[in-house]
């Protein structure tokens, strides 16, 4: 007759065996969560500059840029227009109610470069974007897309829209026109491609990144 090995545990044995899995997990999770959330973010920043940029490569086909000044407000219109025709446009706010288009949260340079309108709430750093200089929509995917400015071929995109976190560097990104050398471009003749604003990433807290580190320029790479 076999012999019978009976384990048996206490109950203190127990709960000392739970709370050191919930001590282990309390350690882990967090860095688990982060990780998880930086691929979605990483995903929505390549797949908006993905999207983007096969909007502008088509209009740049079709010729229809004819910006020859950096700030020029009828050239960043048109720009937009571009724009809107290449997305499937759920709500245009135009520049008077951004608010219903773009959440509360981060705004780009929080007072150093701009001085805008805080009427609607949106600017409550007195920065862009912000009411009459700046002009929002959203696409059927649920983005924020708006011009920093509207003299400027610069353009901002939350890739998640009203959800959280709202920050420059996590959901929220800068895109403007570049050159053969990947440098801005303020004249149509000399556009080739869309790129990030920032060709680098920035790492310690700065007018455009307020959360560092903001992976403006890595995370389209990899």
């Amino acid at each position: 007759m076999q012999n019978k090995i009976f384990l048996s545990f206490t109950i203190a044995e127990v709960l000392i065996t739970l709370g050191l899995i919930g001590i282990v997990a309390a350690m882990t999770l967090p860095t688990v969560i982060k990780k998880y959330q930086e691929v979605q973010f990483k995903s929505a920043y390549k797949k908006a500059y993905a999207e983007l940029s096969q909007v502008f490569q088509e209009a740049l086909f079709n010729q229809e840029f004819t910006r020859t000044k950096s700030y020029d407000a009828a050239s960043t219109l048109e720009e937009l227009a571009v724009f809107k025709a290449g997305f499937k446009i759920m709500l245009d706010c135009g520049n008077k109610d951004i608010y219903r288009c773009w959440a509360k949260g981060d705004t780009v340079c929080g007072g150093s470069c701009s001085s805008g309108d805080q009427s609607d709430g949106i600017d409550l750093e007195n920065g862009s974007p912000s009411e009459n200089t700046s002009y929002c929509f959203l696409d059927v995917s649920g983005r924020s897309w708006c011009v920093y400015e509207k003299g400027q071929n610069i353009f901002l995109v939350d890739t998640n829209g009203f959800s959280g976190p709202n920050l420059f560097g996590k959901d929220r990104w800068i895109f403007t026109f570049g050159d053969a050398n990947n440098k801005q471009a303020n004249q149509a003749q000399k556009y080739k491609k869309v790129i990030t604003f920032y060709n680098q990433d920035i790492l310690k807290q700065s007018s455009f990144c307020k959360h560092p580190p903001c992976y403006y320029y890595s995370w389209l790479l990899n």
